[in-house]
């Protein structure tokens, strides 16, 4: 047995544990009321990140609704080790983001180039006051969006500015802090231990805050942002439409998403694609153990929301992922490559199973209605390597480097359509409705 993957297993097991998550939470709980402080969140804000430009409308009507004492942190850049090429990040960022505002009915403004950065911050690390920094914020991004140091002046007059040195100390600071924290993007809500990413998973900061008993008594009862879906009338079932998938086998994420995209493609005409590729630390990719620990931890809380089975993990990092893609042209050729893929996902998430032993493997391979004997002929060949590299490379080409990914092919008049995770299966949803609704 590989010692090196068992320890790591144990550990992904236990970052993973919902019952661990309710004990620090019940202690964080408890040391917070014997020290008499307030329900205190800490909110870090990048001024030219598109999340945090969303996040930053939510922070007024989340005061509204709780009684809190809201910190806001400015910093001004992430954890570099945690992002992939930020160039191809800021791109995706701000597309993406412009394709969500509507529909949380909040508005987006991507920065002009070479608007005053450094002025932009200055300007936020003079407001102490939390809920003139929410406004603050929001007239910043409008006035990085229209490039005019003047519009930025103007907010600045009747704050004492701290000077260039000085908002490099605290900036400094507050980026050490988020790391100490644990923690490596902007955007990001901080609450007794646990991480929150911006409007995506505001949510349950705020069921945490309400089963504390944190909701004032005369506020809505409901969520500080509101996600808005379309209604489907007259779809045109005649036509069909064909999304390409791009998971992972080592991607906790995509784990969530097998069931969502077969359901979807179910209910409407989709022809489904399966394009897996490498995982990114099999790419080369580093990783910051701060962004795997959130990964995981995050990954939880979604599997509990989703009802999906999640945390009894073997990890299957390096050969068990090669030896699992030698089968999958067979499994597709087969008719079962989505099941085979769904299965595996299943076994090594949520089930402890050993997938290099090849009684893991082989239990997998059957599950998924397959036969051993034949799987066994193809095992570990390398046939597959090079329509693993084509799939990397066309997701790269689409803008994504991450999975999982989705890819609406170019329809008619309609260009190609791409988005990157589990949660944004919604969005391609509202795509496809989009399309279908067309004349």
């Amino acid at each position: 047995m590989d010692l090196v993957r068992t320890i790591r297993s144990a550990m992904m097991r236990r970052f993973a544990d919902p019952a661990r998550r309710t004990q620090q939470r019940v202690r964080a709980e408890a040391a917070r009321q014997r020290q008499g402080r307030p329900h205190q969140v800490l909110y870090f804000h990048q001024v030219d990140d598109p999340y945090s430009q969303l996040a930053a409308q939510a922070l007024l009507p989340l005061l509204d609704r709780y009684d809190i004492q809201l910190l806001p942190k400015v910093v001004a850049r992430p954890t570099p080790i945690a992002i992939h090429e930020q160039a191809l990040w800021n791109q995706w960022a701000a597309r993406e983001c412009a394709a969500m505002a509507p529909f949380y009915g909040l508005r987006f403004d991507p920065p002009a180039v070479g608007a005053d950065l450094a002025l932009a911050r200055r300007i936020l690390l003079a407001t102490s006051d939390v809920r003139v920094f929410a406004q603050q914020a929001q007239g910043v991004s409008a006035a990085l969006h229209s490039g005019e140091r003047a519009a930025l002046a103007a907010l600045a007059v009747g704050f004492s500015l701290p000077s260039e040195s000085e908002a490099e100390k605290t900036l400094a600071q507050h980026f050490d802090l988020r790391h100490r924290l644990g923690h490596y993007l902007g955007g990001m809500f901080y609450y007794e231990g646990e991480w929150y990413w911006g409007i995506d998973r505001l949510h349950y900061l705020e069921e945490r805050l309400d089963a504390l008993g944190a909701r004032r008594t005369s506020a809505p009862t409901d969520g500080s942002v509101k996600l808005t879906r379309s209604t489907p009338s007259t779809l045109n079932t005649s036509r069909r439409l064909k999304l390409e998938f791009f998971p992972s086998l080592r991607s906790p994420y995509t784990h969530l998403s097998y069931a969502r995209v077969k359901a979807l493609c179910e209910r409407y005409p989709v022809d489904l694609v399966l394009r897996p590729v490498l995982p990114m630390m099999m790419r080369g990719v580093k990783a910051d153990r701060r962004k795997g620990v959130y990964i995981l931890r995050d990954t939880q809380r979604e599997a509990e929301r989703l009802g999906i089975a999640f945390g009894n993990i073997w990890d299957p990092f390096g050969k068990p992922i090669l030896r699992a893609y030698s089968l999958f042209p067979w499994a597709r050729d087969q008719g079962r490559g989505f099941e085979y893929l769904h299965v595996y996902s299943q076994a090594v998430w949520g089930e402890r199973v050993d997938a290099q032993s090849l009684q893991g493997l082989r239990g997998i391979v059957e599950r998924a209605g397959l036969n051993w004997a034949e799987a066994l002929k193809r095992l570990d060949n390398t046939d597959w390597e090079a329509e693993m590299e084509t799939n990397v490379q066309d997701m790269i080409a689409a803008g994504s480097w991450g999975v999982p990914t989705l890819r609406l092919t170019a329809d008619g008049d309609n260009p190609e359509f791409t988005v990157w995770g589990q949660d944004r299966i919604w969005l391609i949803e509202e795509e496809i409705i989009q399309r279908l609704s067309a004349p």
